[in-house]
């Protein structure tokens, strides 16, 4: 282990470190331009001027005229002559909400103090923070971190791939999402299978709140409160869905337990969750390995350790052995996995009683 400082290492270290202040600051003004509705107008207008932009908008031309040059230099949009444009990819990214790779969203708003103030208590005392106890504007991030997807392959992709499941939505089963979160997949099923009855569950009373308003319309679909802790009270489930939530679980192993005995002698069990490696070194495979490790500090373990002895899985933490231990405890009869082009981050496992 080296003990001397490199200069010429010293100076990259300073750069990457100034690397992600730059990513920290610009995640803001992703979001203000979102807010504002900024990077739409550049998309309806361009190529366009700082003068023309604000004149679209009604805002403050040198505060319109600074945000596109922050927004250029960071590579999201071109510059010549004084005129802005967004790429084609940014436009999908950051415009369009329908399109399967939309991240509408996901850049606001940032940790709060609060959350932080907490996230430094826990290191100390172990507890971490509940979904809920971070606000409704975490629910709403989580949402936008996968809506798009969700909503573009969940049913003819994923669902489709499960052996007969797609003719039995059709006919009409009983589906719950347990952690439903915003309700964007139970909406999503819904949706495609109007024949089925959806049953949403999250005991975060911000995604209750959110899943409900999205809801709204679909007579299909119902979204309560409750957990893997209530499923008994919902009967015999036909396909329970579980997308990226065990490694949220303090408890795992009693969800897992609970999931087997909620499901009808011929139901499957649908999980999703982080391709997770097991070492950092395996894990470095992920191309945002570094914001994995970070979300679950202040999210995922967070959560796995908001209650005294929490398993404390992490973001990172359900990798397939560890999962294979809970659905053996358990006594699931049939454990397969699957992975989809559609979703790279994911690994889906289909379970049988």
């Amino acid at each position: 282990m080296r003990t001397e400082v490199d200069l010429e290492l010293l100076g990259q270290t300073v750069v990457g470190l100034y690397r992600l202040k730059e990513g920290e600051v610009m995640s803001a003004v992703v979001h203000v331009g979102e807010r504002l509705g900024l990077f739409a107008a550049v998309s309806e207008h361009q190529p366009v001027t700082s003068v023309e932009l604000a004149a679209a908008t009604g805002l403050h031309e040198r505060w319109v005229r600074e945000w596109l040059l922050a927004v250029a230099a960071a590579g999201l949009a071109d510059h010549d002559d004084g005129r802005f444009a967004l790429t084609p990819e940014v436009a999908a990214v950051l415009v369009d909400e329908g399109h399967p790779a939309s991240m509408v969203g996901v850049f606001g708003p940032p940790i709060t103090h609060r959350e932080i103030d907490r996230t430094i208590e826990a290191f100390a005392t172990g507890i971490g923070m509940t979904w809920d106890e971070h606000g409704s504007h975490t629910c709403h991030f989580q949402a936008a971190m996968g809506a798009a997807g969700q909503e573009a392959w969940l049913a003819p992709v994923i669902l489709d791939a499960i052996d007969g499941l797609t003719d039995r939505l059709r006919s009409g089963i009983t589906v719950v999402d347990v952690g439903c979160g915003a309700g964007v997949a139970a909406a999503a099923v819904a949706r495609a299978f109007p024949a089925s009855t959806v049953i949403g569950l999250d005991p975060s009373g911000h995604a209750v709140a959110a899943a409900a308003e999205r809801a709204d319309g679909i007579d299909n679909l119902t979204i309560s409160p409750g957990s893997f802790d209530t499923l008994d009270e919902v009967g015999p489930v036909d396909l329970l869905l579980t997308l990226d939530v065990i490694h949220d679980l303090p408890r795992p192993g009693d969800a897992v337990r609970r999931a087997r005995a909620a499901l009808a002698d011929d139901g499957v069990w649908l999980v999703a969750d982080i391709k997770a490696r097991g070492s950092l070194e395996e894990n470095r495979a992920i191309p945002v390995v570094s914001l994995m490790y970070g979300m679950s500090i202040f999210y995922c373990m967070s959560s796995a350790m908001s209650e005294p002895n929490g398993a404390g899985l992490g973001t990172l933490g359900l990798t397939v052995d560890v999962f294979r231990e809970l659905t053996d405890a358990a006594g699931f009869g049939s454990v397969a996995t699957h992975e989809f082009e559609v979703d790279p981050m994911n690994r889906y496992f289909e379970l049988r009683p």
